[in-house]
């Protein structure tokens, strides 16, 4: 064997013996490697503040931002698009949509009492309009805006929507142009794919000291941030550590040139979450560049705490808001409720407001492993075989006889008086053996 090809097969098994290692993977450790990342996740929104692939409730308050959704829509007393923002119109409109609707509106589902407010002069895309009518005149025959209410009722009819200018029928069942239901392929795909990225956040102490237990810390555990300019900042999470982290403080808050990806595994509960959120200190100024990325959530209830600031990235879940504190960001669910309706009162709980800070930064993260793995790899391929002889002496006597062994008894007299020789001095190459003498065979005369 030449010694390229001994050099190209050492430097395949260290290759192989590299992606063997424990830490060549993705993982909430901190000390393993990444696949290649650099996109905006939420590339493809469309400046929507909400983005729902299958159905949604919009049961109380307010979402600033458009609204998007991929199946049907019912809802209680809700405002969307509070703010003249996202610029997304719809073909043939003359108008940017504040609400898309991409599957029917289920009025049977909901609040017999509730009206849902499309604001700020936006326009409505409704791509099933069985059951519902878009009215553009009163019961007196006067043009008023567009109200969307069940087939046959009046005007002044709950439950209903309303909007603040006034569109055609024939634009509101106009093809929306917007398939939202099909951007959650891609977005489910970005989401496993950021979780793998390696975690480069230290969680430390007030004195600025790295906390002792990076993961598995007990509950009540407050954390300090400090993110590093132009890199993605990782924090790789599990649902018991999140659980467990009462106050978040940066020293300063996230920007576009450094920006922080939150993963969360939930895995130990199924991918059930219910999400107590800590209070996250000096981050409001961050929140467009804060993504919690839930890749592995089905279910996720954000239930008591503080405002999140950031995004919501949980494209395989239904995500149900019970908590009265805001969103500071988008959300990205599978199917989302925003405040249910309570089974023993009867009200639908105030699930605050969704305030459109829209996700701002590209994140990046490298297939190279990280700097300190648990165990050390190699970090050179192996020494190529030696092609002299081993050093001698080797092993005396031979553990296994040698296939040379003669029939016995040999040939006799023998035809070379060989001498017989002494047990191999230290350092010394023994005299090679005639054919047919065995080592510790006597030699007659």
């Amino acid at each position: 064997m030449t010694k390229r090809n001994i050099t190209v097969i050492a430097i395949a098994a260290c290759a192989c013996l590299t992606a063997a290692l424990p830490w060549a993977g993705g993982g909430t450790d901190g000390t393993r490697g990444t696949r290649a990342v650099d996109y905006n996740p939420l590339q493809g929104d469309n400046g929507f503040g909400v983005l729902v692939e299958q159905n949604a409730f919009l049961g109380s308050t307010e979402s600033e931002g458009p609204v998007a959704v991929g199946g049907n829509l019912s809802f209680g007393t809700y405002n969307v698009s509070l703010h003249d923002v996202g610029t997304y119109t719809a073909p043939n409109d003359t108008r940017p949509a504040g609400l898309v609707v991409n599957g029917r509106v289920d009025l049977a589902g909901s609040v017999p009492g509730g009206v849902l407010s499309v604001l700020s002069n936006r326009y409505v895309k409704i791509g099933d309009l069985t059951g519902v009518q878009a009215l553009t005149r009163d019961g007196n025959g006067a043009s008023v805006n567009t109200r969307i209410t069940a087939t046959g009722a009046a005007y002044g009819s709950t439950p209903r929507i309303e909007l603040t200018t006034q569109q055609t029928a024939t634009s509101v069942a106009a093809a929306s142009g917007f398939d939202v239901a099909a951007l959650f392929p891609t977005y489910r795909a970005r989401a496993a794919e950021l979780a793998t990225c390696a975690t480069t956040v230290v969680l430390r102490a007030a004195d600025g000291t790295p906390l002792p237990q990076q993961q598995g810390f007990p509950p009540g555990t407050s954390a300090y941030i400090t993110l590093t300019d132009n890199a993605t900042n990782v924090l790789n999470l599990t649902g018991a550590d999140l659980e467990n982290l009462s106050e978040i403080t940066f020293t300063s808050p996230p920007t576009a040139t450094a920006p922080l990806l939150i993963s969360v595994d939930t895995t130990a509960t199924g991918g059930v979450y219910t999400w107590n959120v800590p209070n996250q200190a000096n981050a409001s100024a961050g929140a467009p560049y804060i993504l919690w990325n839930f890749a592995d959530a089905t279910d996720l209830t954000v239930a008591t705490g503080d405002s999140i600031e950031g995004t919501i990235y949980a494209p395989g879940a239904q995500v149900t808001d019970i908590d009265a504190a805001n969103i500071e960001g988008t959300v990205v669910a599978k199917s989302f409720t925003a405040g249910p309706v309570d089974p023993v009162s009867g009200n639908v709980v105030n699930a605050g407001e969704i305030h459109y800070f829209p996700f701002a930064a590209n994140l990046t993260c490298t297939d190279t492993p990280p700097t300190e793995p648990p165990t050390e790899p190699p970090t050179e391929p192996p020494t190529e075989p030696p092609t002299e002889p081993p050093t001698w002496p080797p092993t005396w006597p031979p553990t296994e006889l040698p296939t040379w062994l003669p029939t016995w008894p040999p040939t006799w007299p023998p035809t070379i008086d060989p001498t017989c020789p002494p047990d191999p001095p230290s350092g010394h190459h023994p005299t090679p053996h005639p054919t047919g003498v065995h080592p510790g065979v006597p030699t007659h005369h």
